[in-house]
């Protein structure tokens, strides 16, 4: 804003030296003196304001050398016209510009400049010169300043009561351009170099400086304004000499009165501004002493700190009022400027701790005061200890922790480390002191990395950046390290220092090599093993997907990864599946350690049979279930050829008995025969495809078991039938079970049939004979899968309970959910030739020899259909007590 005033001023200023030379160069007497024609500007006097007034504005750009250059031109002109003057000789030069206009002025030397130019010419030049270029003390400026101002006055004051033709008038004649460019020139000076000393005294002793800045000028220019009035009526008007008198006296008085006013009216506005800000000091914790330290003022603001009033206080010396605990002394004081920290007592006995800053003030012939400004400081002293406490913690933690802490300064490249940092990392302590240290301890390739992202912080002005190398060891081997910096910038933005922490990794980065080694080696195994494997969360989300499992279904890896492992199986089984996951979750219980059978569809469709094994990872709060896929389609549709070879058989046999006997026996017999017609038939195909001899072993004694078995049914029926009665023994009723479920599953039972137990563990025993009433029980089992094999339904399951009804009776119940019963057949169900098989494959002799044996136990068979579906047979036995024969 200084700047911008200052340059109108110097405009002018150029203005009211151009006027006039337009003036001569167009003959135009009106413009040389505004006016006055008896006091033109000469045209040499115009041209010395002109550069003056260009040098001026050079000065304000910064550019003092054409300043300098500039003001060349009127030092000329000046000390021209001055030697001229003093010296009484005329070189010729005054009518240098417009020679012939200028000497039709009667005067003597016209076109010379006068002496009040050439003064102002030197003064203001010399001045600016000073305080811009060799930067004089502003008390040498000021003193110019003065000059210039006496200057213009004096001259004003001669050229306007002085005789025209008269030495003075001759001497110092000034016109009316030349007075406004000097008067601009030296206000654009003051403002420009408002900071000059003097001023600022002036300026505290007034106490209102603009008031002065403004009155002063007025005060010296405006006088002038009434006689130049005087001298222009007196040659342009018909007053009397008396009435310009009054007229001139009239204006001078109206100058007073309104230079009076106003500066009364500022000086009011100024005392009330004075007092403003004294009453808001008095509210600041300022105490003025002697230098003994006596209270001579005591502020209300020191009243609120300390609690002692002003009455009290003053007369007392401070440290002792306050009972200081270091007291300042006459010696310490001048080495106190920027403060000195006290504990100090207030009235009430509390403890403060302040900051006093001390200044001397001398004013002459009065003994000399000491200021002290005091601040409170003692939340900030706690705040201090309270950070010194937060360091000490900050160290032992970083030190808990193994961090480092360090700082680069980028400009020297000196790096600094935290204690301990350097024997933390394995480094000698001093030994990487600079960048170009570190560089050389560092891996090639990660120094390349590091600066990039240095770079790459400075570019986009980032906070901060991260950044993970390894140092090189001595004995070999490498040490890996990593952390994060925050980046200081200056004011254009370059990269100043970092300050970051840094921690040793070595450790963590070798377990996460040796991670990812066994990843690499799991995956491999993964990819080889021949059965489909896909790992998913507890949200049955699919994380991992095999090759075998994409050749399985169908699908892409990329495909399936982040969908439901539902879209593997058929839709109507998607609810059961989830059911069995959020059972497992909630409970515990179930698909681990089971071998789970279902049915799954591939891509395009097709549904296939699967065999699963399961198992949990815990890790983080989640749940991993990694499941092992078997397709059993090729060994269902061997074992479901086995089972109709079997079946057909069975169906020769008895068809060639033409008795009750032998069909009797035929059909009893075909149990155990086709049982080892199959152990033999796989012993045969695991032979061929060359296995183990161990699980031939077992089938060849499972079928050597069945013969003996058979031979045992030939005997016991003819006792029966010989007879009308069996041999009965105490039998587990859950050993008899599960032997005729095995036997049935090894020919049938893998149509995915699932067979579910509820047997009573308060009825764990029975009296009958086992052989028989498993014969029972596999006939039973037996017609309950081919209905559900031949019924076209998903769900095949057959459920076998048994309960106690009483002390001497046991119900076994076998329920499947097959199609059930035709009502026709049902009425007839245990005569002799009425079969379940709707396809005309039985002989209906199973059933009637089936009640033949309960009923020889003394039990009853009966047969119904279930309301939710299916068939369900049941037959009671004898009861016996644990333990009991």
């Amino acid at each position: 804003m200084a700047k911008n005033v200052a340059t109108a001023l110097v405009a002018l200023a150029g203005l009211c030296s151009l006027l006039p030379l337009a003036g001569w160069l167009f003959d135009l007497p009106v413009l040389r003196g505004f006016g006055l024609d008896r006091a033109p500007v000469w045209p040499l006097t115009a041209v010395g304001f002109l550069f003056l007034s260009l040098g001026f504005l050079a000065s304000i750009v910064g550019r003092d050398r054409t300043a300098a250059a500039l003001w060349t031109i009127p030092v000329a002109i000046a000390l021209v016209s001055l030697s001229q003057t003093i010296l009484g000789f005329d070189l010729g030069v005054d009518r240098l510009l417009f020679g012939t206009l200028v000497s039709a002025h009667d005067v003597v030397h016209p076109g010379r400049p006068g002496m009040n130019s050439a003064a102002v010419f030197l003064l203001l030049i010399t001045a600016s010169y000073g305080a811009r270029v060799r930067q004089w003390s502003g008390e040498t400026n000021s003193l110019f300043v003065a000059l210039t101002l006496a200057f213009i006055g004096v001259a004003g004051v001669l050229t306007a009561f002085s005789a025209p033709g008269s030495a003075a008038a001759r001497l110092f004649a000034v016109s009316l351009p030349s007075t406004i460019a000097t008067v601009a020139l030296t206000l654009a000076y003051i403002i420009l170099h408002s900071r000059l000393k003097s001023v600022r005294l002036l300026m505290r002793r007034s106490g209102d400086w603009s008031t002065i800045r403004i009155v002063l000028p007025a005060a010296v220019i405006l006088p002038i304004v009434p006689s130049l009035l005087e001298q222009f009526a007196d040659r342009h008007t018909s007053l009397s000499p008396l009435a310009i008198d009054s007229l001139v006296t009239l204006a001078n008085i109206l100058i007073v009165a309104i230079i009076a006013y106003w500066a009364v009216i500022r000086v009011a506005r100024g005392h009330a501004t004075m007092v403003e800000l004294s009453e808001a000091l008095e509210q600041t914790t300022v105490v003025l002493t002697s230098d003994a330290g006596e209270i001579l003022h005591w502020s209300r603001g020191c009243e609120h700190l300390y609690g002692w009033t002003a009455e009290e206080a003053v007369g007392h010396n401070k440290y002792e009022l306050l009972r200081a605990q270091c007291r300042l002394t006459q010696g310490m004081r001048g080495r106190l400027e920027d403060g000195q920290e006290l504990l100090e007592i207030c009235r009430d006995g509390r403890e403060i701790s302040i900051l006093e800053r001390t200044r001397r003030v001398e004013s002459p012939g009065r003994p000399s005061v000491v200021v002290l400004h005091v601040a409170d400081v003692t939340q900030s002293v706690a705040a201090v200890e309270a950070l010194k406490v937060s360091e000490e913690r900050l160290a032992v933690a970083a030190s808990a922790h193994e961090l480092g802490i360090f700082e680069w300064d980028v400009r020297t490249g000196k790096l600094e480390w935290s204690p301990g940092t350097e024997q933390r990392l394995g480094l000698i302590p001093g030994k990487i002191s600079d960048f170009e240290k570190w560089r050389a301890e560092v891996e090639p390739e990660d120094v390349q990395r590091v600066l990039e992202t240095i770079a790459r912080t400075v570019r986009d002005r980032a906070d901060k950046f991260s950044y993970r190398y390894r140092f090189l060891q001595p004995q070999g081997g490498i040490r890996a390290v990593e952390g994060s910096a925050r980046a200081f910038y200056d004011a254009e933005g370059n990269l100043m220092r970092t300050v970051g922490v840094i921690l040793d990794v070595t450790e963590r980065e070798e377990r996460e090599a040796a991670l990812r080694r066994r990843e690499a080696q799991l995956r491999s195994i993964l990819e080889t093993v021949p059965d489909a494997m896909v790992v998913i969360d507890q949200n049955a989300t699919i994380l991992q997907f095999s090759a075998a499992a994409e050749a399985l279904w169908g699908y892409r890896a990329a495909d399936v990864l982040g969908r439901p492992a539902t879209m593997l199986v058929p839709e109507e089984r998607r609810v059961s599946h989830m059911d069995a996951l959020n059972h497992f979750l909630d409970t515990g219980d179930g698909i681990i350690g089971e071998v789970m059978k279902g049915t799954a569809e591939a891509a395009n469709g097709r549904k296939f049979p699967i065999e699963i094994r399961s198992g949990v990872a815990r890790s983080d709060g989640q749940t991993l279930l990694t499941c092992f896929i078997r397709n059993l389609s090729e060994q269902l549709a061997t074992e479901e050829r086995l089972s109709e070879l079997s079946a057909e058989i069975a169906h020769v046999s008895r068809q060639s008995a033409m008795s009750e006997l032998a069909a009797d026996l035929a059909h009893e017999l075909n149990q155990p025969l086709s049982a080892t017609s199959n152990f033999l038939a796989a012993a045969r195909m695991l032979i061929e495809r060359g296995e183990g001899t161990d699980r031939i072993v077992d089938l060849l004694r499972m079928g050597s078991e069945q013969t003996q078995r058979a031979g045992e049914i030939i005997r016991r029926m003819r006792a029966f039938m010989a007879r009308g009665e069996v041999e009965m023994r105490t039998e587990s009723v859950e050993r008899t079970v599960r032997d005729a479920v095995d036997l049935i599953l090894v020919g049938t039972g893998q149509f995915h049939i699932r067979v579910n137990y509820e047997l009573d563990p308060e009825a764990p025993f029975m009296f009958a004979d086992r052989i028989q009433v498993q014969q029972v029980m596999v006939n039973l089992l037996r017609n309950s899968m081919e209905a559900l094999r031949t019924s076209g339904t998903l769900e095949r399951v057959i459920t076998i309970s048994s309960h106690k009804l009483d002390a001497e009776l046991i119900e076994m119940v076998i329920s499947d959910s097959g199609p059930g019963i035709p009502p026709q057949v049902l009425e007839h169900l245990f005569s002799r030739f009425t079969t379940t098989k709707g396809n005309g494959g039985g002989m209906g002799i199973g059933l009637s020899i089936s009640k033949r044996i309960i009923e020889a136990h003394g039990g009853t068979l009966s047969a119904e259909n279930r309301p939710e579906g299916g068939a369900s047979f049941r037959f009671t036995l004898p009861a016996v007590e644990e333990g009991g024969e």
